[in-house]
């Protein structure tokens, strides 16, 4: 089983699950509800910025939170005992989960940027200005947060002995770290570029973590 099959696996698995159905549209419409309901502290901000940084946070939360429970499930239940006696790689499997994750979260913001950029119009009466930077921003943030909690809520998942463990270890541990890395582009006005760049580092390594010691973990 290739690495493109098991990632079309989890895909569906993940795409049809209520999760991310209420990620899709349950999160952008929570982010335009508190963008118009709080104005004092969103002053400066566009609204499509506004929610990209609203869906990275609470959507990689729930989403980490769901790839570490469905990590100690998996494992409680011996699931990886069938996969591995066929000829596929450990570290596969953990790349898979954390593409999949990734890739439907980031749909998640896209949609957030969109709708946000559609009433930015509205409210100014034509486009933003440098509307491709805003939208090239806001992904790039959105991107670099969900990366560095689903990699280490992989790791986690993996490393966790119970899913009570593994939750608490998301809450208090992945976003944490996220919230290190990009704070300074939203308070000290760090280019989004070093924010993303540092993001990718992160995530490359608690993601090359996860591969390694889930290679050798003895199940």
């Amino acid at each position: 089983m290739s690495l493109a099959l098991l990632f079309k696996d989890e895909l569906n698995g993940f795409y049809r699950s209520k999760v991310m159905i209420a990620l899709w549209i349950g999160l952008p419409a929570l982010a335009l509800l508190l963008f118009y309901a709080v104005p004092s502290s969103t002053s400066g901000l566009s609204v499509a910025a506004f929610a990209s940084v609203i869906v990275s946070v609470i959507g990689g939360t729930i989403s980490s939170v769901m790839l570490a429970v469905t990590i100690i499930n998996e494992k409680e239940r011996k699931v990886y005992d069938l996969f591995f006696i066929r000829p596929i790689h450990r570290w596969e499997l953990v790349i898979a989960k954390f593409l999949a994750v990734l890739l439907c979260v980031v749909v998640a913001g896209m949609l957030a940027v969109l709708i946000g950029l559609g009433l930015d119009t509205a409210r100014l009466g034509t486009l933003p200005p440098a509307i491709g930077e805003t939208i090239a921003n806001s992904l790039l943030i959105t991107i670099g947060m969900i990366g560095i909690t689903t990699s280490a809520s992989a790791l986690i998942g993996i490393a966790s002995p119970s899913v009570l463990v593994g939750v608490i270890a998301v809450l208090y541990g992945s976003n944490q770290v996220a919230g290190v890395v990009i704070l300074p582009y939203l308070t000290a006005g760090f280019s989004p570029l070093v924010s993303f760049a540092v993001a990718m580092v992160v995530t490359a390594v608690m993601l090359a973590i996860a591969c390694v010691y889930f290679e050798r973990k003895q199940m």
